[in-house]
């Protein structure tokens, strides 16, 4: 089926962008206010002290966390190029119609956005979590190179930004994906 980038400005409707921007918009703004929670509290909490064994758990912490954020990463981006296949499209039998094929497409270019921030966004915020436990048990103070948790909310904040789902930035990814070779 010839599909043109007519088609797929049709189907893109303003609203489905703006639905695409917003979810986008949400994560990365979940993340920074967040993070502002936890700086806020490590500005007012004064820790006296902490235990080997708060030590212990933020190292098993962010040891897990490096694993999760160093598998999350490659994972999304995987995922989410494994919707924008042309075979995708070409399973749907009962699509007919090009302009049934872009309407479809676009409902897979908005499942490929989503999959791209939700595993960095899961890593994000077992770091964020992991930073707000160091605040409270006190480590954090006393050895900052645990703020280093914080390196997958900048992950997803950048991943966000570069891949922001513009109009035209969406069109020539529907284009490629899905237009004629």
């Amino acid at each position: 089926m010839h599909l043109t980038r007519d088609h797929f400005n049709q189907a893109l409707t303003a609203r489905q962008l703006c639905e695409i921007i917003i979810i986008r918009i949400a994560l990365m703004l979940g993340m920074i206010l967040y993070f502002s929670v936890v700086v806020f509290l490590y500005n007012i909490f004064i820790p006296d002290g902490f235990s080997e064994q708060d030590v212990q758990l933020m190292n098993v912490l962010s040891i897990g966390h490096t694993l999760l954020t160093l598998t999350a990463a490659p994972l999304a981006f995987y995922l989410s190029n494994l919707q924008l296949r042309r075979e995708c499209l070409s399973e749907q039998t009962y699509i007919k119609t090009p302009e049934e094929a872009a309407s479809y497409s676009v409902g897979l270019y908005r499942k490929s956005s989503i999959i791209l921030m939700t595993p960095i966004a899961a890593a994000a915020f077992f770091g964020a979590v992991t930073c707000m436990i160091g605040v409270q048990n006190g480590t954090i103070e006393f050895y900052p190179l645990y703020w280093l948790n914080a390196a997958s909310a900048v992950l997803l904040i950048m991943t966000g930004i570069a891949a922001f789902p513009t109009r035209e930035k969406a069109l020539k990814a529907l284009e490629s994906a899905f237009g004629q070779p």
